[in-house]
């Protein structure tokens, strides 16, 4: 077992607007420090897009529609397209140091498996596959039978490995799947995404009262049966880079102007 993994929950209000940059911030940490962590994390309602998204050519148009529904877009700084988080997902994520592109299959298999550890600890069995049809599709996504029940991708940069995700707890898939689906639309491409190739954990059999307050727990649970975890919240330096990312990663914002968050999706 490792020895000093930091653990970083983000649940506190304040950081719930800075959750989109916040995994950057502390992989950052990580490769400074020499040292993993671990997060799991909350947010307010966002889009986070790809490096292909970015190409669309009616990008801008595009964005300014989701922004018109409540939705800041963001740009990752790793693989994967468009996806839609809320306070009815909850984030997670390893990073450690790496320098080593050739360890990017085994970053997916080796840094998911807190995750994996703690949805099998709420009774819930998952592998990696590619659910066709989902949006956000990859090689290593969580799949419950054939459907999607997370994402996860990978960056690997500035002297770390960072494989995170987005756990759908409660989210309606088919509702987050035609915002997705208009927004390529508008964005001028012809994917066609199947609502049906995603699911909710909430939708599973037997797991229709699970919140995300239980599964943030299990997933912490999950980590702490791998790694000797050491919670440690974000330092100023870390909170001031937060801050500045915020804008440098957001697509469609002028003068730091703010849009009026959604709902619960």
């Amino acid at each position: 077992m490792l020895e000093s993994v930091r653990l970083v929950e983000f649940t506190a209000q304040e950081s719930l607007k800075l959750s989109p940059v916040l995994p950057e911030v502390v992989s950052r940490t990580a490769a400074q420090r020499n040292q993993w962590v671990v997060f799991v994390r909350r947010q307010t309602p966002y889009v986070l897009l790809g490096p292909k998204d970015q190409r669309l050519p009616n990008l801008k148009p595009a964005v300014s529609w989701l922004r018109s529904l409540g939705y800041p877009v963001f740009v990752r700084i790793g693989g994967g397209s468009a996806v839609l988080l809320d306070e009815t997902c909850l984030s997670f994520g390893v990073a450690r140091p790496c320098h080593d592109l050739t360890t990017w299959e085994t970053n997916f298999r080796e840094l998911s498996q807190g995750t994996i550890r703690g949805l099998s600890l709420l009774g819930i069995d998952v592998q990696f596959g590619r659910a066709v049809g989902s949006y956000c599709e990859g090689a290593f996504d969580l799949v419950h039978g054939t459907q999607k029940i997370a994402g996860i991708a990978q960056a690997i940069r500035a002297g770390f490995a960072l494989v995170s995700g987005m756990l759908l707890v409660r989210q309606d898939p088919h509702k987050t799947t035609e915002v997705l689906q208009e927004f390529y639309e508008r964005a001028g491409s012809p994917l066609r995404l199947n609502p049906d190739a995603v699911t909710a954990l909430n939708r599973l059999p037997h797991q229709s009262h699970l919140t995300v307050d239980q599964a943030h727990d299990a997933l912490v649970a999950g980590h702490q049966a791998l790694y000797s975890l050491e919670h440690e919240p974000l330092t100023q330096e870390e909170w001031a880079l937060a801050q500045q990312l915020y804008w440098e990663r957001q697509l469609g914002a002028q003068d730091n102007e703010e849009v009026r968050y959604a709902g619960y999706h």
